[in-house]
């Protein structure tokens, strides 16, 4: 059995995830943004399994590296919180657009505190509006419009899984789109529930999974200028800078 790590995991997708896996006995390690937010999920999770919670705003860098030392030693680590900013949504703490901020600079951040730390896979979370969303290297963090916004920080997650899949040799590293679904990012009319989505961040995280880019059990369409590996290097070369690690 397994201990993994699983960020905006007290509601939606991530929440679905953290439940079926502790339902086939694994150690679930649950994160919320705060503990009022978190401790009511928890508690309820409890029942199911082993589940210890950790804390921290993800649109605050210093609050994720915080995060990273109670997350400690584990298993997985998969990158599930995101944020579909509303319009004229404030920038995170360090000034930079909401949904870059949350859905790929703090899981870039984290990665890094914790590669030493994470033994076996590290999940990406994608979405179907990767192929709409554009990467420029030099334009990393700058305001968008929501929609933007959200499907450019969706590419970046893709473009970070293949890049980190090359930093981090020894795990198995990709990403996972879990399909639209109905959450609180989505419309009521997805095809999709929670469920769904929350297996296929399972099977990523636990299951038959090798990597790479897939949509459950089958690939996802990978975008051809994602997968270019000079995009990726200077993605990964802004993105340590943004986030303030050393070379």
């Amino acid at each position: 059995m397994a201990t993994i790590a699983i960020t905006g995991s007290t509601d939606g997708i991530g929440r679905a995830a953290a439940r079926r896996l502790l339902g086939e006995g694994h150690t679930v390690v649950l994160h919320a943004r705060s503990e009022a937010r978190g401790e009511p999920v928890a508690e309820e999770l409890g029942r199911l399994g082993d589940v210890r919670l950790v804390t921290g705003d993800l649109a605050d860098l210093d609050e994720v590296r915080a995060l990273a030392g109670q997350v400690g030693d584990v298993d997985v680590l998969v990158h599930n919180a995101g944020v579909w900013p509303d319009e004229g949504a404030p920038p995170s703490r360090q000034g930079h657009e909401l949904a870059f901020a949350v859905n790929a600079l703090a899981p870039h951040l984290l990665t890094a505190l914790l590669r030493d730390r994470v033994r076996e896979r590290l999940v990406f979370l994608g979405s179907g509006m990767v192929g709409s969303g554009r990467v420029d290297p030099d334009d990393l963090g700058s305001p968008r419009e929501p929609e933007r916004a959200y499907a450019d920080s969706k590419a970046l997650d893709v473009v970070l899984a293949l890049g980190w899949a090359r930093r981090l040799p020894g795990l198995r590293v990709g990403a996972v789109d879990p399909g639209w679904v109905r959450t609180k990012l989505a419309s009521a009319g997805a095809p999709g529930d929670v469920e769904d989505g929350g297996a296929r961040v399972a099977l990523a995280a636990a299951g038959d999974w090798r990597g790479g880019y897939t949509a459950g059990r089958r690939p996802a369409r990978t975008p051809r200028a994602l997968e270019d590996r000079d995009l990726q290097d200077r993605v990964l070369t802004a993105m340590d800078r943004l986030a303030g690690i050393a070379g």
